[in-house]
């Protein structure tokens, strides 16, 4: 650096010289931890037969100075092409840069100011090679598009469009395909319940956020092996949303939602049809709905709706 030598070592505010400039730039852009110049040689353990060494090497005279960084090549040429600029900017004026504080109240080089090209590329990251083996590695690990993952869902699992839209939508995406592959479940009934049942109860105030996936999976399971039926999955959840970290079985037996046997539900069923025998008579068959509402409303929650039908129909056949 012609006519640098001193320079570098001459302090333009308290704490800082030009040569800690220099190094700010270099660290910046060159990734290197700093710089030596002749300025502050001999030190950190090069002596001054190999200042001279270099002085003779770089055939400088008195009045100049020289930098030198220790790095791979890439990130030394980096490093001293920052240095060249920054002496070039001395030389004209005081820079244009956006600058850090440090603890003691001075500054220091941060990024360049805001200019043309601010985000192209972004001046305050180094750049990075990306190399093709790293975008193969990105592209395989790609997740799907929201329209894969919607057209997958109906396929997959039979839903509709309107339902497969609501789940795609929704925080249970992955707890959804959880449940409908690890139970017996209808995908439908599951995706209708952790979408339109769970949006229905949060709007009475229940915080359905407030229930675990893993009691959510036990409540699908408790439902495939004919413990519990999908009818009271209300209000199974609202009474879970309660009792905190309470067992499946617990909400069961506390809220006498234990599932009626069949021979329990046809007593029930015989009940009623006796108690509607006019109803019967007169309507025959076409009875069938209005004593289905009769018998839901009194099992709701003990039986699950498609045995109540089935049983019902052979009773009025």
């Amino acid at each position: 650096m012609p006519g640098h030598a001193g320079l570098l070592k001459t302090e333009l505010a308290p704490g800082t010289r030009l040569g800690t400039e220099m190094a700010d730039r270099a660290r910046f852009w060159g990734r290197v931890g700093g710089i030596f110049h002749t300025d502050e040689l001999p030190a950190y353990g090069i002596t001054t037969e190999e200042v001279t060494q270099l002085i003779h090497a770089m055939k400088v005279a008195d009045q100049d100075a020289v930098v030198f960084v220790v790095d791979t090549m890439e990130n030394a040429t980096d490093a001293l092409k920052a240095v060249t600029e920054r002496a070039k900017e001395a030389l004209k004026k005081i820079p244009e840069e956006t600058r850090a504080a440090n603890p003691d109240g001075t500054t220091r080089y941060m990024r360049p100011r805001p200019g043309a090209a601010r985000m192209y590329p972004e001046t305050d990251v180094p750049p990075i090679q990306v190399t093709g083996n790293y975008l193969a590695q990105m592209k395989a690990r790609l997740p799907e598009l929201p329209e894969q993952k919607m057209a997958r869902l109906m396929k997959e699992y039979g839903l509709n469009q309107k339902l497969a839209k609501q789940v795609l939508d929704s925080e249970y995406t992955q707890l959804f395909e959880t449940v409908a592959k690890e139970t017996k479940v209808s995908p439908t009934v599951v995706a209708a319940t952790l979408t339109e049942t769970f949006k229905s109860l949060r709007r009475e105030g229940v915080e359905t956020r407030n229930i675990s996936d893993q009691q959510i999976l036990e409540l699908f399971n408790f439902i495939a092996a004919g413990k519990a039926a999908k009818e009271a999955i209300p209000d199974i959840v609202s009474w879970l949303v309660i009792h905190e970290n309470a067992s499946l079985k617990g909400a069961l037996d506390n809220l006498g939602l234990g599932m009626l046997s069949e021979a329990q539900l046809e007593s029930i069923i015989d009940d009623l049809l006796k108690e509607n025998k006019s109803l019967v008579e007169t309507r025959g068959k076409d009875a069938f709905g209005a004593l289905m509402g009769m018998v839901m409303k009194k099992v709701r929650g003990k039986a699950d709706a498609e045995l109540v039908a089935r049983v019902l129909k052979k009773k009025l056949e």
